[in-house]
């Protein structure tokens, strides 16, 4: 990685408390139980260690039905303000990585049986580092 850029290098929806990434997050894990209320949305960014200075940065995470073909912002993360240092990021060799784990309810009306996927765009205030990045379609049950 360049020490002075940073990107999202991975994004994915997952059971909530999973790690794995899962194309029916709210699915339930027994035929005829009821899905889920909610699932995780994973996001990793990675980052230089030149970026490491504190320097804020917009992190902003849209969902988008794919079954009606608009947005769905009910499904969209509360992200709050992001800045790059250590802490959160936490070292990983020559780089810094911080992984965010966000919990999105299920609406209860309006979404079973679509198809979503999730846009990410990272940057910080001078455009100087952009990065995006979108995850698998994934169907909510």
């Amino acid at each position: 990685m360049n020490p002075r850029n940073a990107r999202i290098s991975q994004i994915h929806t997952t059971q909530k408390g999973g790690r794995i990434p899962d194309t029916t997050p709210n699915a339930p894990e027994v035929a005829g139980e009821m899905p889920a209320a909610s699932f995780d949305l994973v996001v990793e960014i990675e980052a230089g260690r030149q970026t490491m200075t504190g320097g804020p940065y917009t992190l902003t995470v849209s969902a988008i039905d794919d079954s009606t073909g608009g947005g769905a912002p009910a499904l969209d993360p509360q992200i709050p303000p992001q800045r790059f240092g250590a802490p959160p990021f936490q070292r990983a060799g020559d780089a810094f990585s911080l992984v965010q784990i966000f919990n999105i309810p299920v609406p209860a009306m309006g979404v079973r049986g679509h198809l979503f996927h999730y846009t990410a765009v990272l940057h910080n205030a001078d455009f100087q580092i952009v990065s995006m990045q979108t995850t698998e379609r994934f169907l909510l049950i």
